[in-house]
């Protein structure tokens, strides 16, 4: 019976992935797809339907021809509301939310401007009540189904925030902290590993073999995703891609050694490359990035160094990354987006020029949710978890139900 069980629902989850990847299909479909039997698709269809978590929608004019006796083709198609799933980002003074459907789009998001320095009991306060607050929400009472908190540092595969120096938070164990006060499946994840798994999920078309992710911005996380699961390492915290080292000397990083590429990148590296310092306000480390791109159009010859400096130690970066992983795609995002979008051609045109002689040239392009990555990306998630599997592991199950 156990093992039963568990083919069910392992078979559920094949479905609703199949649908969220591929759209629409009918029941034959399905059952060719996944290699089940008609009957098995039937009951197990007929069972998410129940729940709300499929419907019956007419098939597409372009699947062409009526079905036997004259009769419109029905197919099956993932229901948006029957299910969502939150996504929270912590900050540098910020705290972002995202909701989205069981379709993975956005359908409510809200930026909180905070302390910065906020204590993990005020952020656990905080996320709460935002919680709280969707769910008197009538859209949405009794279908949130879980929760995803992302922070800009290390984390385990526990849930256990190792150290997030942006943030001063050492040893937290932010999991238990969550998971006390909302009563949902939490997961807590690095905002880099968020904002690149959701930058996959959420548009399937773009995925290949692997992905290499940068977010660059008050420091520069990344991410490893490999047929479509991220590369976690031994204890869930690979993909420390700002420490890569870019030069023997330099400003000291916050790990305490020179050359770490984040310190050239970073809004630090940004301020200290155009004003000569980096004592600078919260706003004006915010606005820095497009003050540089908008006096560097207008002739600033210190704001055209400053996006030359971004550029070289950047380009150095993902061509080491790309030696390393090979991947099909490199993709860039965090909060200096604007200069990176500056030299971006540079930046392709470098690499390709730089890497292994015969190693195939990555698509590098900017990260599709602009400053909602981490917080959709920690949505999808939680998504996951819920109702997902690898897709690789789509049809490599055995008929059962």
């Amino acid at each position: 019976m156990a093992d039963q069980t568990l083919a069910k629902y392992v078979n559920e989850l094949r479905i609703l992935t199949m649908l969220r990847m591929e759209g629409q299909a009918t029941r034959a479909d399905i059952a060719r797809r996944l290699r089940l039997t008609p009957a098995t698709i039937t009951r197990l269809i007929n069972g998410l339907v129940r729940r709300g978590l499929v419907a019956d929608v007419p098939e597409p004019p372009s699947a062409g021809l009526l079905r036997e006796r004259g009769r419109p083709g029905v197919s099956v198609a993932l229901n948006p509301e029957g299910g969502y799933f939150l996504g929270v980002e912590i900050g540098v003074g910020l705290l972002r939310y995202a909701l989205i459907d069981l379709c993975a789009n956005a359908v409510n998001t809200m930026e909180l401007r905070v302390s910065r320095s906020i204590a993990p009991e005020s952020a656990q306060k905080t996320v709460a009540d935002h919680l709280t607050q969707l769910k008197h929400d009538i859209r949405f009472h009794g279908k949130i189904h879980s929760l995803c908190v992302t922070v800009p540092g290390l984390v385990n595969g526990k849930g256990h925030v190792v150290n997030t120096p942006i943030l001063g938070w050492r040893d937290v164990d932010l999991l238990t902290l969550i998971k006390d006060a909302v009563n949902l499946p939490t997961y807590v994840e690095n905002n880099a590993n968020a904002a690149a798994f959701g930058s996959i999920y959420t548009h399937p078309d773009i995925s290949g073999a692997c992905t290499v992710y940068l977010k660059i911005g008050t420091g520069c996380g990344g991410a490893a995703i490999v047929d479509g699961r991220l590369l976690r390492g031994s204890n869930g915290m690979a993909g420390e891609f700002g420490h890569i080292r870019v030069a023997d000397k330099g400003p000291l990083c916050n790990c305490g050694q020179p050359g770490c590429l984040e310190t050239f990148v970073g809004l630090r590296g940004l301020a200290r490359s155009y004003y000569g310092t980096d004592a600078l306000s919260d706003a004006e480390f915010a606005a820095l990035p497009e003050v540089i791109v908008a006096n560097a159009e207008s002739g600033d010859r210190a704001a055209v160094e400053a996006i030359e400096q971004f550029r070289r130690y950047l380009s150095l970066g993902i061509i080491s990354l790309v030696n390393i992983f090979n991947p099909t795609t490199v993709m860039l995002g965090g909060s200096s987006r604007p200069v990176i979008a500056k030299c971006l051609a540079e930046i392709q045109q470098i690499v390709a020029d730089s890497i292994v002689f015969g190693m195939t040239v990555p698509d590098i392009k900017m990260s599709a949710h602009g400053n909602l990555e981490c917080v959709i990306g920690a949505a999808t998630v939680a998504h996951h978890h819920a109702f997902d599997i690898a897709w690789n592991d789509l049809t490599n199950h055995k008929d059962g139900s």
